[in-house]
């Protein structure tokens, strides 16, 4: 068996028009029950991530985002963080 959650929250026309902005976070599916046998970590892993979108103009929207995490493999020591830039073109 297993168990995860996630929760995400947006909002709309933050700062300017036609604007975005969110966070989200939670818990990706991990083990909580296992036939006999099977070993289960004691890791509770942790992943978030935060962005925000714009239009320049009405053909470009960019979303700057980060995003990071703990405990994501099998111990303690594997964190990890991120961030990326998309940019969408539309004509």
């Amino acid at each position: 068996e297993g168990s995860g959650y996630f929760i995400g929250f947006n909002w709309a026309d933050t700062f300017q028009a036609d604007d975005k902005i969110g966070i989200a976070f939670g818990q990706p599916m991990k083990a909580t029950d296992a036939e006999a046998g099977t070993t289960l970590t004691e890791v509770d892993p942790f992943l978030w991530e935060a962005y925000y979108s714009f239009r320049p103009n009405d053909s470009i929207e960019v979303t700057p985002a980060i995003f990071g995490g703990t405990d994501i493999y099998a111990d303690t020591e594997d964190d990890i963080f991120g961030a990326v830039v998309t940019t969408t073109f539309k004509f």
